[in-house]
């Protein structure tokens, strides 16, 4: 477990990757922070400036203490979600930087970028966007060449990020992708948007991590992962990217406990012309 951790805080500078290396490195269950790029950073700034629209007042984690549930809040972060989903200069950033690490972006799909927000301990979530328990991202989307990005939009400790639970990476785990519907979640308020485990994990199987801001955790969305609640609240964003050709250049995770049967190719759309993977 040690070795495991210490191999999660080593960082890499985009340009010591290139596609081949970086994806082979993904598929097989390695994860890593990648250093800070003027791409994410200009992202967050984006970020930063609509939500000061929204709420006239700082991200900063410290400023946000007035921050409570109610039904303005809860408007207003429902609509800066979409705001952030539909940006294109976010979209453009995000697509330089995939550049930067030696991804041919003609050949990627993406998924919209979401933000995510985890109350601190002992504090109520605001609107929709809640932490998320332990799951594949793939028992939800069924592409299996999905890689994921994750990154906060101030600095995170260890007990207010997101953990992995790499024991799981090739090995089964319960839960409860055989009930989960995708339109009960568009339809049914506080239904889970994903499939969640339906065991106990053991703390000594997951790994966290402090991740500055600037920086990005990247890692398969084979991985069980899920959100940490700490003693201060956090706001991230992420998304997920797949290429059809991974399918026939690299060796990607195999479904090994997904019981959907529906995939989910119109979440991720063509980096240049935006069509459907």
């Amino acid at each position: 477990m040690l070795k495991e951790k210490q191999k999660i805080l080593s960082k890499i500078s985009y340009n010591q990757l290139s596609e081949k290396s970086f994806k082979k490195k993904i598929f097989c269950g390695e994860f890593f922070v990648i250093k800070k790029s003027n791409e994410i950073l200009k992202i967050i700034e984006i970020t930063e400036y609509y939500f000061q629209s929204f709420f006239n007042q700082s991200l900063k984690i410290r400023n946000h203490r007035r921050l409570i549930s109610n039904k303005e809040n809860d408007r207003f972060f429902k609509i800066l979600q979409i705001r952030l989903k539909n940006c294109k200069i976010i979209r453009k950033n995000f697509s330089d930087f995939l550049s930067k690490i030696g991804l041919k972006t003609e050949n990627t799909f993406m998924d919209m970028v979401s933000l995510r927000y985890s109350p601190r301990v002992g504090k109520k979530r605001i609107g929709s966007l809640v932490p998320t328990r332990a799951h594949r991202d793939t028992w939800a989307s069924n592409i299996f060449s999905q890689i994921n990005f994750w990154f906060p939009l101030h600095t995170v400790q260890n007990d207010n990020s997101i953990f992995l639970a790499p024991k799981y990476f090739k090995k089964k785990i319960r839960n409860n992708s055989k009930s989960w519907n995708f339109n009960s979640f568009k339809e049914i308020k506080n239904y889970p948007s994903v499939p969640v485990v339906t065991q106990k994990i053991k703390p000594k199987d997951l790994v966290s991590f402090k991740i500055q801001k600037g920086e990005i955790l990247c890692f398969s969305g084979n991985h069980v992962h899920g959100s940490k609640i700490g003693r201060t609240e956090r706001f991230n964003l992420e998304t997920r990217i797949t290429c059809k050709n991974d399918l026939k250049n690299f060796n990607i995770p195999e479904n090994i406990d997904s019981y959907s049967n529906s995939i989910k190719n119109s979440w991720f759309k063509n980096l240049k012309t935006g069509k459907n993977y």
